[in-house]
């Protein structure tokens, strides 16, 4: 749905997505036990979205995105 242009963005995306992500991702890892101990397993690597096409998620071509926004 995300890359859909169907639904319109709200109007505060750009203040709300990190929020909107964060509760995403924890919800994913509270429900999904075998997700959560995979993810847990990783000790404190760094995981990072190796996405070319994605610089605000991932590391972007070239890898000089936006990385290591945790919190989660």
């Amino acid at each position: 749905m995300g890359r859909s242009r169907k639904h319109p963005i709200r109007s505060d995306w750009e203040q709300a997505k990190d929020d909107v992500m964060r509760t995403a991702v924890r919800r994913k890892f509270e429900t999904h036990a075998e997700r959560r101990e995979r993810l847990l397993a990783t000790g404190d690597e760094e995981l990072v979205e190796d996405s070319p096409n994605d610089y605000y998620w991932g590391r972007g071509e070239a890898a000089a995105g936006r990385t290591g926004w945790g919190g989660f």
